[in-house]
């Protein structure tokens, strides 16, 4: 089970793009291969260089429950419309209001946190923070001032989750992906150059440097999997989530080019055969 597992670490499970037991090809529509000017490799060939390691798809844990969240925000506000039909009126208003926030909030907090190198901050999540939370402060006055208050409550609370819709799709325009190369950990540290900020001077599992960008940050980190060290660069968008740095849809900005021109300058060792599906050729 746990070589059938390292062989998918990479390409990414089979079933998540309903392959069955087909193996993923080593390039997926818009993926890309890193520049010329550094040592990649795919896992049909492995050898030596940098490898894409793909995520779970977003579209798993969170299309799905952002799809029913506006039902039960409709369904929130009928209690309250036909009063005396449940034994709690906004009781039952609550539970249904506080399931549908709670719908678009917990996927995206536990789709986040489930990849490696994603920020964690939940500020950053890709909500409309904004009307959330201005609506959620006018929503008491409807008890203190006038009704009106809960209705245009209600109503921002629909525009927050619009937004939030909006915002995730741009979160999710690249899909989630990593590059990883194995070293020894001695190899570690890089001299990497402005504008990276070296975080550690030796090699660890978490971060090791980062380099801010307007939109988000790279990130190099250390990681370990079935005895082998790696390097892992990815790019982390300001949402917190991680996006394939060498994908078609993945949104250019200033510094972007200059920082994917070439690696940090580190050979890395041969890749354990464990990882890969080498052809027959092979």
């Amino acid at each position: 089970m746990e070589a059938r597992q390292d062989k998918d670490w990479l390409l990414g499970e089979p079933g998540w793009w309903g392959l069955d037991d087909r193996s993923p090809p080593d390039f997926r529509y818009g993926e890309m291969a890193p520049p010329a000017t550094w040592v990649s490799t795919v896992p049909s060939i492995g050898k030596f260089g940098w490898c894409r390691q793909r995520y779970r798809p977003l579209a798993w844990t969170i299309v799905r429950p952002f799809a029913w969240a506006p039902l039960f925000l409709a369904v929130s506000a009928i209690p309250l419309v036909i009063q005396g039909k449940t034994p709690n009126d906004q009781m039952f208003s609550a539970a249904f209001f506080l399931v549908s926030w709670g719908l678009v909030l917990f996927p995206l907090i536990l789709a986040r946190n489930s990849q490696p190198m994603s920020d964690t901050n939940i500020s950053s999540l890709p909500v409309d923070w904004v009307s959330l939370l201005f609506a959620t402060a006018i929503f008491p006055l409807h008890v203190i001032l006038d009704h009106r208050f809960g209705w245009a409550a209600y109503l921002l609370y629909w525009v927050a989750y619009i937004k939030t819709v909006q915002i995730v799709q741009k979160s999710m325009i690249a899909p989630s992906a990593r590059f990883l190369l194995p070293i020894e950990v001695d190899d570690w540290p890089s001299s990497l150059e402005m504008p990276w900020k070296v975080h550690s001077n030796q090699w660890k599992r978490g971060l090791l440097a980062s380099a801010k960008l307007e939109n988000g940050k790279f990130v190099i980190h250390g990681t370990s999997r079935s005895g082998t060290n790696f390097l892992a660069l990815a790019f982390v968008h300001k949402s917190g989530f991680v996006q394939d740095p060498f994908h078609h849809n993945m949104p250019s900005e200033s510094g972007t080019s200059d920082l994917l021109a070439s690696p940090p300058p580190i050979v890395g060792i041969q890749w354990p055969d464990n990882f890969l599906n080498l052809s027959e050729e092979e």
